[in-house]
């Protein structure tokens, strides 16, 4: 990642160990409030589009963080049944899923074959169940 240099900003890394407060952020933030209504005209649109980036960036670390903070444990690859095996489990004939490949669960592989993707397939059956 590079940083980009400006005259009259110091520019700090955060050490991964090192999370920042909100007493930091209020700090760095406190002389930006201080100074909106001396800002030019010409330098409010593109400091809102970076507030707007920042804005979004912090949004998706909220959504992804579970747990008190802690980054989310990365989720099992899907694993894609032969047909045989998803109608084993769905107790129903081969046949029957090939007659009906438009459920939730279903990936197309080419014209005449698929697979099933077991995460889907016991969505589904959980959500047909509750």
């Amino acid at each position: 990642m590079t940083l980009e240099r400006r005259p009259g900003v110091e520019v700090r890394r955060v050490d991964a160990a090192r999370r920042i407060g909100a007493a930091e952020i209020d700090a760095a933030l406190f002389p930006l409030e201080r100074s909106v209504s001396e800002l030019a005209v010409d330098a409010i649109p593109p400091l809102l589009c970076r507030l707007s980036a920042l804005q979004g960036a912090l949004a998706a670390q909220l959504l992804t963080r579970a747990d008190n903070g802690a980054p989310p444990t990365p989720a099992e690859p899907d694993r894609l049944l032969s047909v045989e095996e998803a109608a084993a489990i769905l107790n129903v004939t081969p046949q029957w899923l090939y007659r009906h490949p438009r459920l939730p669960f279903v990936r197309k592989l080419s014209r005449k074959a698929f697979r099933v993707s077991e995460t889907g397939l016991r969505r589904w059956l959980a959500a047909r169940k509750g």
